[in-house]
């Protein structure tokens, strides 16, 4: 018997949670909701790296002590020295392969690095989560095609397709009549148009969002099937784009957007990040010059929103050994402030990260046993660091020996080497060469 708990934010479910109950239950394990006042043991999942904060406070409490804590999920697949101080297994990779033993290949070791679970079919069903609405979830691919440089989707998860079979079932059986068939790139599924076939002979509709400008603009009669595009844009000029591996020019970029706007879309959402390595002063002209020319281009009244992040290097990525983005750079201020549309509105929120944000995410990504009372510490009694902002700086110098809101030398292992096999070479020769280009 295991209980299962997560961190999901406003949602009553997790849908990696779900995947492991339904292995287990094929097994004939049992699961139910987390009971504070039992004994059984505890599966949890953590998915966002400051989530660790939140799981040390609730494993700590008195009625959790003596009780084993069972932990997977995305942040300790790719940074399990972080939580291995803190609970009792965890399971590196994908849920489809736990066998519910603690012991195991895919359980993390510290000095006996571990291969992640790779699924070679990804099981696929109607998953339902409830925030302020119902919402239904079918997964139709799992891992990405691209492999941006500061992306964890892409480096960490092979590309895998569920099962067209699958896929229809898993439709038939969905109760509600909107329905996203999430991926990182749900038209790059090779039968994508079977799938919207599927969906409208069901009377569904497909809610999903994220695509990818390359595959849009060879393929501009998809839009006809989607009524809400967001887009990683990412760097404000194409050497950024081009060093991330997403070299798209302001003209690619404008020819997309023209392409919504023609397919009757009437907004569009865009990711962007600041603070992306070797960004400098530079860069900003040639983002003030996209959006002069989709203000000149763009039909009259159009939204474009803009949602931006700082820039935070991601464990087992190529850009894992960069430094977070500076503290709030003044250069950013000219795209935040530009004034030049008149003809159409550009939304940036949120804007800058703040430095104490960068914090709690730096000290949870690259925390490791050596930094476990410290991110303990922090965790009980975050305030008292807040109030003496340069403290959780010195303390993790001194424990790891590397400044927290500074690269990382690529002599020295990271946290995670101990306990995972990754492509950690390959990664450091496709951060050097962009780096080398970039000087």
């Amino acid at each position: 018997m295991y209980e299962t708990f997560s961190f999901s934010g406003e949602s009553v479910n997790c849908y990696g949670l779900e995947v492991v109950k339904r292995v287990l239950s094929r097994s004939g394990i049992e699961t139910k909701p987390f009971d504070p006042y039992s004994n059984n043991p505890v599966l949890v999942s953590l998915y966002w790296p400051e989530q660790l904060f939140d799981f040390i406070k609730w494993r700590y409490r008195a009625e959790m002590q003596g009780r084993k804590v069972i932990v997977g999920g995305n942040f300790p697949t790719t940074s399990p020295s972080a939580v291995a101080p803190f609970c009792d297994g965890i399971f590196l990779g994908d849920g489809e392969l736990w066998d519910g033993r603690i012991e195991g290949p895919f359980m993390a070791t510290r000095g006996k690095p571990r291969r992640r679970a790779v699924a070679k079919n990804i099981m696929c069903f109607p998953y339902e989560d409830v925030q302020t609405t119902r919402r239904a979830f079918v997964e139709i691919s799992r891992g990405c095609k691209n492999k941006c440089l500061f992306c964890q989707y892409g480096w960490l998860k092979e590309y895998r397709e569920a099962d067209i079979v699958d896929i229809a079932q898993a439709i038939k059986t969905c109760k509600t009549k909107t329905i996203r068939a999430f991926a990182a790139d749900r038209f790059q599924h090779s039968r994508y148009q079977e799938i919207r076939s599927i969906l409208d002979k069901k009377g569904k509709c497909d809610s999903g969002s994220d695509v990818s400008i390359r595959f849009l603009l060879d393929n501009p009669e998809y839009l006809k099937m989607t009524n809400k595009v967001r887009v990683g844009v990412e760097g404000l000029s194409q050497r950024l784009r081009r060093m991330i591996l997403k070299p798209y020019s302001n003209e690619d970029i404008i020819r997309f957007c023209l392409a919504v706007a023609d397919a009757g879309i009437k907004c569009l959402d865009w990711y962007m990040i600041y603070g992306l390595p070797t960004e400098n002063e530079s860069d900003v002209p040639e983002f003030l010059e996209l959006m002069a020319e989709l203000d000149a281009r763009m039909p009259a009244g159009y939204v474009i929103a803009i949602h931006w992040n700082a820039f935070t290097p991601s464990a087992q990525t190529p850009f894992q050994w960069c430094a977070p983005a500076p503290h709030r750079p003044a250069y950013m201020d000219r795209v935040f402030s530009w004034g030049g549309n008149s003809r159409i509105k550009f939304y940036s929120k949120p804007k800058y990260t703040s430095v104490w944000t960068l914090k709690r995410r730096m000290l949870s990504l690259r925390s490791s046993p050596e930094t476990a009372q410290l991110s303990f510490n922090f965790a009980m009694k975050e305030s008292v660091f807040k109030k003496t902002p340069g403290l959780v700086d010195s303390l993790y110098k001194k424990a790891s020996g590397v400044d927290l809101l500074g690269s990382w030398p690529t002599e020295k292992p990271l946290p995670w080497d101990d306990y995972c096999i990754y492509q950690r070479e390959s990664m450091l020769k496709c951060y050097e060469v962009a780096m080398k280009r970039n000087e």
